[in-house]
């Protein structure tokens, strides 16, 4: 099997869970209002899932964007960090969000929240 283009050591990871802390957590925590989300856990299956459905209903799909969003409710408008997916595809050499497509939220928080790498 062929090495996935990005694959980072752990070592590389600790170091990147170490600048967000150092460079976001105070400001993401402020603007929650409380210890914010910083991670999310998305099972196998319902990953394996998700890739299956948007390669059938996307002929074109080439690969996932990752954004970073707040979910929000009534009761809690400052909401918490979430991660989100879309589907993109070959755009005249660009890797473009495929409008209207399905994307993939609600992965399970970190435990407990306001936890570090790794967890």
């Amino acid at each position: 099997m062929p090495t996935p283009k990005g694959i980072i050591t752990a070592a590389e990871a600790q170091e990147l869970n170490d600048n967000w802390t150092n460079l976001r957590a105070r400001a993401n925590q402020s603007a929650a209002g409380k210890p914010d989300n910083r991670s999310s856990w998305y099972s196998f299956d319902d990953m394996q899932n998700f890739l299956n459905l948007i390669k059938e209903e996307n002929p074109k799909v080439n690969g996932i964007r990752f954004y970073l969003g707040v979910e929000t409710t009534k009761e809690d408008p400052k909401g918490l960090t979430t991660i989100f997916m879309v589907p993109t595809e070959d755009d005249k050499g660009k890797n473009k969000d495929i409008p209207k497509a399905k994307g993939m939220d609600r992965g399970e928080e970190g435990e407990p929240v306001e936890s570090g790498y790794p967890q």
